[in-house]
């Protein structure tokens, strides 16, 4: 009785149920849009650093990571054979895909200026599973080296106008082997690749693993790097969960997850929770007074029924209960047209993508972050600004219903 005796008094007065419905509506429209929106630009940014640079797990010699020196490496067959025995018994690994790396430092000239880069000496057909900067490369500007090319290479489009060179220039890489000899090799631009993380694109470039390895003075089979991808490269507690298990499997070496690599885009992916709940309280705060206005002004014009009420008999208890469940229905009512109005905004740019280019420019990509934001429905995250919307209807309803307690029903009749 209680239940439908509150949902009618609420529209008793339309025009001001209305009023709160359609601020606390706007307001969580906005705060949700927002949320999920900063959400959506964080797990975005660090989907784009694993898929181009970092991988989920990478496998190194334990001296490698301190001074990059080309002597710091293991051979292939010693971590394949062993990831590939431990992959039949764990379901993660049997979906991982594995790219073995050489990483040399050296110099990139052209005819007009020099840069230093790193060359990664890729497997093209691993490289593909493992790194997505193949796709970042338009049809116009080449493919990721070609196995009919002649010493192909492929770089950003940042080091291209900074060499000031086009596709199929000729650039030559210099750089120091393993035994301290200088040596050059001469490339062809086979394709200009362009991610949203302007440093690694003004810092790396990528040949061929057959072609680079010759010149090393290295043995066969070597590499400096071994970066591991799984399938779901979303998921990421189960790749916090396996690194542990590969720590130990592989105890001679260095292994480290994205996370151990990245220590901000961690920390960015961690906060952004924290993150999207601040905004919402933030919201619900300044929505609690407007709430809190409204009724309480249904309480006093109200006075001489609820002094009615009382004098009938009706207990404390109840009316207390009344108009906390008047409040709670206007805040749920108005927060979840909120929250369904936001998700039907962000619907359609789940997979098209939010471009900030027009706005911004490439601005945010000299510090390592997407122009494009996608942004995340997250099932979770509803149900968590959904629960704080109740928390704050019952925090917003207490004054009002105290209000209404202190009346006196005598009193209250003769208004």
């Amino acid at each position: 009785m209680l239940i439908k005796l509150a949902w009618k008094n609420i529209w008793r007065n339309k025009i001001r149920s209305g009023v709160i419905l359609g601020a606390i509506a706007i307001g969580l429209f906005a705060g949700t849009y927002l949320s999920l929106f900063s959400k959506g630009w964080i797990v975005g940014t660090v989907k784009d650093v694993i898929d181009t640079e970092l991988a989920h797990i990478q496998i190194r010699d334990t001296t490698f990571a301190a001074d990059n020196d080309i002597n710091s490496f293991f051979l292939q067959t010693n971590i394949a054979k062993r990831f590939a025995l431990f992959a039949k018994t764990d379901s993660l690994c049997k979906t991982a895909h594995v790219s073995y790396r050489l990483l040399v430092n050296g110099m990139l000239a052209s005819a007009y200026n020099a840069v230093g880069v790193q060359a990664n000496g890729v497997h093209v057909s691993d490289e593909k599973y493992v790194s997505s900067v193949w796709k970042t490369i338009p049809d116009s500007l080449g493919t990721f080296l070609p196995e009919d090319a002649n010493s192909p290479i492929v770089i950003s489009a940042k080091t291209a106008d900074k060499l000031k060179v086009k596709l199929n220039s000729k650039i030559v890489f210099s750089f120091q082997d393993a035994t301290g000899q200088m040596q050059s090799m001469a490339f062809r631009i086979s394709g200009i690749f362009h991610t949203s993380n302007t440093v690694f694109d003004e810092g790396t470039v990528f040949v061929r693993y057959s072609d680079l390895l010759p010149n090393t003075a290295l043995p066969d089979s070597t590499a400096h790097v071994a970066a591991i991808l799984f399938a779901n490269n979303t998921d990421f507690d189960k790749i916090e969960q396996i690194t542990p298990v590969l720590k130990k499997l592989f105890s001679n070496y260095e292994v480290r997850n994205w996370e151990e690599i990245s220590p901000m885009m961690s920390m960015s992916l961690s906060t952004t929770n924290i993150t999207v709940i601040v905004i919402i309280i933030i919201f619900l705060f300044a929505l609690a007074f407007g709430i809190i206005n409204t009724m309480l002004m249904a309480v006093l014009e109200r006075t001489p029924e609820l002094g009615m009420l009382g004098a009938i008999g009706m207990s404390k208890r109840k009316i207390f209960a009344m108009i906390m469940y008047e409040t709670i229905f206007l805040t749920i009512l108005g927060g979840v047209v909120g929250i369904i109005l936001a998700a039907l905004a962000l619907f359609p740019s789940i997979h098209s993508g939010i471009d900030l280019t027009p706005l911004m420019g490439n601005y945010f990509e000299d510090f390592g972050f997407s122009s494009v934001v996608y942004p995340v429905l997250d099932i979770k995250m509803f149900l968590k600004i959904v629960g704080l919307i109740i928390i704050a209807g019952i925090i917003s309803a207490i004054y009002p219903a105290i209000k209404a307690l202190k009346l006196n029903p005598l009193d209250a009749i003769r208004q």
